[in-house]
């Protein structure tokens, strides 16, 4: 499938509701996406979970305007092989609708949903859980400053928790970027 068959027959788009109706309708005709659902809404834009056919849990879909891509989130994210970076699966880019779409993985929490949730906070085992993810989340920095990579927006929030192997994963590279130094160990 060529890109201009993605977005054939496509005015210019400028209004964001309108740029979010035909970004997921263009995902449901060519990639089978249905049902989506607001999981978040961020300053630079949105990430929407489509159920899909060939994938039980789903996937998750942020969404941006291309003018708030950056070159890390762009051109680095797609590199990073760690079991404590969250992968992106597929990067599609929508010019004529000004968007660019980055699939990833459906999470069910992200730290802080985990730690308050009642199934954390009765458990006997949570203080090793939470120095487990911690662990998990300081071997993820690692590896990027081993790539001479920052991420430069750590939080909570950016910390998601795999459902099955209750594994921490750090997301939301917007503000990833590279060092011209080396970062000291």
């Amino acid at each position: 499938m060529s890109t201009e068959d993605l977005y054939e027959d496509l005015d210019p788009i400028r209004d964001p509701e309108t740029a979010y109706l035909r970004t997921t309708q263009l995902l449901k005709k060519h990639f089978g996406y249905n049902n989506p659902r607001i999981l978040g809404e961020g300053s630079f834009g949105s990430v929407i979970r489509f159920n899909h056919p060939e994938n039980e849990d789903g996937v998750a879909v942020k969404l941006l305007y291309l003018k708030e891509v950056n070159e890390g989130e762009r051109k680095l994210w797609i590199r990073l092989r760690h079991e404590n970076i969250v992968p992106l699966q597929r990067l599609t880019m929508f010019p004529t609708l000004n968007i660019a779409c980055f699939e990833m993985q459906v999470y069910p929490y992200d730290l802080m949903k985990a730690v308050t949730s009642n199934e954390y906070l009765e458990n006997p085992e949570s203080l090793n859980q939470i120095k487990l993810w911690l662990h998990q989340v300081l071997c993820g920095l690692d590896y990027l400053h081993y790539k001479n990579l920052c991420h430069l927006d750590m939080k909570s929030d950016n910390v998601l928790i795999s459902r099955r192997a209750s594994k921490a994963m750090i997301a939301d590279f917007t503000f990833l970027n590279r060092t011209t130094s080396c970062i000291g160990r």
